[in-house]
């Protein structure tokens, strides 16, 4: 398995003595896990565990692309591609920001129907429209000030790109394959001064952002009890999976005990 530090020795062994990983570096599916410090961050006491846990990875991935990476600024439009737990807390940081117009873009009527409670102040189905760009263009007015492109595809990416007003931002989120490719005309990056970036776990500083998020949770800006639709006990883990895999789930989370 490999080791994550120069020099770093396996917690856990197989039954041949070789070193067992564990995913990200902190673990999957265990009550307990053995972690460098510079993986811990401190947080309420009396925060719900089943509501931190979301924090740590999709929350802060979708909130932080529009919050930290992107900036959205008060006013402005925004476009969000995708409406799993990543698209839906995208949603959540462009309304935090102050947006006026947020588009949620999926596949699924009921993800839709979830991001009109998470910020959505409009929706489409990109299954019901021939062309998603010119339907997005015709919906905001002449395009938006940011897109988030939260499916990992590449074709996703440029449309992201190409729903941009003038001088707007397409931010890339989503993991997409290595080999995936995004195709997006240089010429009009340059002409409409468009930006596409990319936002890796929403461009956080974890022992800031996490306080920070959670603050936003006790006031009731940013919602984690509504993005739970299910929780299962660790020998429901399988179903578990396979709702995600089959998208029945905002966010499924395990418990103990």
């Amino acid at each position: 398995a490999a080791l994550y530090a120069p020099g770093a020795v396996p917690r856990f062994t197989d039954a041949t003595g070789a070193g067992l990983g564990v995913f990200a570096s902190c673990g999957v599916m265990a009550e307990y896990a053995t972690l460098h410090t510079d993986s811990v961050v401190k947080i309420d006491k009396n925060m719900p565990l089943d509501k931190a846990c979301l924090v740590s990875c999709g929350v802060m991935t979708g909130v932080g692309a529009a919050i930290n990476t992107a900036q959205v600024q008060p006013g402005s439009i925004c476009v969000v591609f995708g409406c799993g737990g990543v698209g839906l807390s995208a949603l959540q940081g462009c309304r935090i920001a102050g947006a006026v117009m947020i588009v949620a873009v999926d596949t699924s009527d009921l993800k839709l129907q979830m991001a009109t409670d998470f910020g959505a102040t409009h929706t489409l189905n990109a299954k019901s429209v021939e062309d998603v760009v010119k339907a997005v263009m015709k919906l905001t007015g002449g395009g938006a000030d940011y897109a988030f492109e939260c499916v990992g595809a590449g074709a996703v990416v440029a449309q992201a790109v190409n729903v941009l007003a003038k001088g707007g931002t397409a931010v890339a989120v989503g993991v997409a394959a290595f080999a995936d490719t995004a195709s997006v005309r240089p010429l009009l990056l340059t002409a409409m001064e468009r930006t596409l970036k990319g936002s890796y776990f929403g461009s956080a500083r974890p022992r800031e952002d996490f306080p920070r998020l959670i603050k936003m949770y006790r006031s009731g800006q940013l919602k984690l009890d509504e993005l739970i639709t299910r929780t299962y006990t660790v020998d429901q883990a399988p179903q578990a999976f396979d709702d995600l895999a089959k998208g029945r789930n905002a966010r499924g989370v395990i418990l103990f005990g």
